[in-house]
This record gives structure tokens, C-alpha cells and sequence, in this order.
């Protein structure tokens, strides 16, 4: 307790000090926070766990495709408790599907992700999950089924989602951000666009996506916020698990961008992007983070997928829908030893 309001008043010092300095610039960042939509994140969902808009169905042949070659077998579960470590925050990132610029609880996960902030050493860990693993639904109607991670969070919003991450795999996760499509191509746009890569595979799947045959080519490519969305959302050509790749390379790349933004850039980026998230971050973990957000301008952010190779199966779920069989057990000593370095038997 001693050294959470030490760390209170330390926030609250550099707060004062700031304000003495620079009284106009507090009364920027404090306009910036309410531009954020704060929730913590739980709804109840009760209705039909049908999913079966022609999106869906074309991402279920995928999965029946992606496990047809597994070994049929059950989830195991991970043992022990949930591990701690406050020199670290975990933050889920949540993808939804919603096209407009408003959030809504109908919305379904399209992606996920858990970003490690090492508080101490200034470090950037991200750890990509699998959509389509297989997991327990915890509350509701369907609890007790299984159904494909980011599918729960129709079940029971960024409350739900959190908590499947920590029973699964054993990982203090108490935060999270959530962004929509709208989210992501303001954002890239606000920065001025990214420089990323292309195969022709990707190119020719991007230009389709953007509805401009030849707008890119092979090679090192500026994408704006809808090219890159299509770059980012693209799974047709390969697998979800280059999918997962090419949105660590989109976050990558706008980590990088950001760093040489001038403060008219940054609050253009500010204005476009806060009132497109929601997050159950308080205002002071909020003002920490921007108090040392310096130190993680530029920084090289390690990866991870989950479940790693080897480590899962196939399965049946709700509805007859494909799964992963994930041995959660050994995926979350994997990611327990990515985001804090500790090994565990």
C-alpha cells in the first residue's frame, strides 16, 4: 500500500509541477482525456450464438480447412495461479468489427492481442492470440461451451474477453483498448500513412481490398488507412497466422512513425483517434503512461504468437464451429516467460 501511494504522489508532484510550468498545456491533455470513451467493458449478451453473415462462413471453411490435417483432441488446461508482476502492465488490445465511428455491444472480436509495458526497463512485448483458439465461455447462457476467443466478446464484452485470457493462460491482464476499423484507418491517416513491404500475393489482394487494381506494387509500399487495413485484415492468400504478422508490422510501423511527429502531427493524430477508443484505464494509469512515454518513442517491440507450434490440435465447439485445441498449460509458461522473463515448472 505504501508504495501505490507513493507512486500516487509522485504522479500528482509531476502533475503540480506541470501545472505551475505549463498551465495551457494541462488544460490540452486534460481536454485530450475526455475526448476517450471509459468503460469497464461488461455487457451481457443473450441472444443466438449464430454467426452466420457470409464474413463468418468464409472464416469457418478457412478454420475447417486449417484443422482438417490436426489431431482431434481436448484444450488442457493451465495450472497454478494467475501470475502477478507490478513492474509490468498488461493491456488486452481488442479489435471489433464495427465499420462506423461509434462502438457497439452487437459488435463481434476481429482480433486480439496483449501489450506488455515494462514500467522499469522501458520495454514493449506483443503477444499476438490466435482468433480461432478454443475457449471456455465463463458466464452466461453458453457457459461451460467452447467457442473461438475473440467470439466472446459477443458473449460478454472487454469484461469477458479479460477474463478468458487470465483463467487460460494465467496472465494478470486487468486492462484493455478497444479500436474498431474506423479506429485503425484514422489513425494511420492522422500519421501521414505507413511504409510496409508487399509481396504480389498481398498487393494483389490489397488492391482488390481498396478497389484500385494498380495502386500498389511489389515492394516497399505508403500505405493510408485503407490499404493498410486491407494489408492488415488480409488471410485469403495464407492463414490468420500471417495475418497475425502483418498486423504486428502494421503496429511496427506506426510505433515507428510516430517518433518524428511534431506536436501539430501529434495532436491532429490526438483529435482523430481518442474519441475512437474506449478503455478501462483510469485517467491517472493514462497520465503514468504519458509521463513516460518518451522512453518508448521508437522502441523495438518484441513478438510472440499463441498458442506457439506444436501446441494444439483440432476441435469441435458451439454450433459445430471448427476450433484450435489449445495445450493452455504450455502456452501460458511460454507467455509467462515472454512478458516477465520467469520460468515455471
Amino acid at each position: 500500500m505504501k508504495k501505490v501511494k507513493r507512486s500516487v504522489k509522485i504522479v500528482i508532484a509531476v502533475a503540480l509541477v506541470i501545472m505551475l510550468l505549463l498551465s495551457s498545456g494541462v488544460i490540452f491533455y486534460l481536454s485530450k482525456l475526455n475526448l476517450i470513451k471509459f468503460s469497464n467493458g461488461k455487457f451481457t449478451w443473450s441472444g443466438s450464438p449464430d454467426m452466420s453473415d457470409s464474413e463468418t462462413l468464409e472464416e469457418e471453411s478457412r478454420m475447417n480447412e486449417a484443422i482438417a490435417d490436426l489431431e482431434e483432441r481436448d484444450a488442457i488446461d493451465a495450472t497454478g495461479e494467475i501470475y502477478k508482476d507490478k513492474r509490468f502492465l498488461n493491456i488486452l488490445l481488442i479489435g471489433t468489427d464495427e465499420r462506423a465511428e461509434s462502438f457497439s455491444e452487437n459488435a463481434r472480436g476481429d482480433s486480439c492481442m496483449i501489450m506488455s509495458i515494462g514500467k522499469k526497463d522501458g520495454s514493449l512485448k506483443l503477444a499476438s492470440l490466435e482468433r480461432g483458439m478454443g475457449v471456455p465461455i465463463l458466464e452466461g447462457k453458453y457457459k461451460g461451451q467452447y467457442d473461438w476467443l475473440t467470439h466472446t466478446f459477443r458473449y460478454g464484452g472487454a469484461d469477458l474477453m479479460m477474463r478468458e485470457v487470465r483463467e487460460c493462460f494465467k496472465v494478470d491482464v486487468e486492462r484493455y483498448i478497444r479500436v474498431n476499423f474506423a479506429t485503425f484507418k484514422k489513425g494511420i491517416d492522422s500519421v501521414g500513412g505507413i511504409d510496409i513491404n508487399l509481396t504480389a500475393a498481398e498487393v494483389s489482394y490489397v488492391n482488390w481490398y481498396v478497389g484500385q487494381k494498380n495502386k500498389y506494387s511489389a515492394g516497399w509500399n505508403h500505405l493510408d488507412g485503407q490499404g493498410a487495413l486491407g494489408y492488415a485484415r488480409c488471410r485469403k492468400i495464407d492463414s490468420d497466422w500471417h495475418r497475425i504478422e502483418r498486423q504486428r508490422n502494421v503496429i511496427q510501423a506506426v510505433v515507428t512513425k510516430t517518433k518524428d511527429l511534431s506536436v501539430t502531427e501529434l495532436n491532429t493524430l490526438l483529435n482523430n483517434v481518442l474519441p475512437l477508443v474506449q478503455t478501462n484505464l483510469t485517467r491517472l494509469e493514462i497520465t503514468e503512461l504519458l509521463l513516460s512515454a518518451p522512453k518508448y518513442r521508437g522502441v523495438q517491440i518484441k513478438q510472440m504468437t499463441v498458442p506457439i507450434s506444436g501446441s494444439y490440435g483440432g476441435m469441435r465447439g458451439l454450433g459445430g464451429r471448427s476450433l484450435f485445441s489449445v495445450d493452455f498449460d504450455t502456452n501460458a509458461k511460454e507467455l509467462r516467460e515472454f512478458i516477465y522473463g520467469v520460468t515455471t515448472e
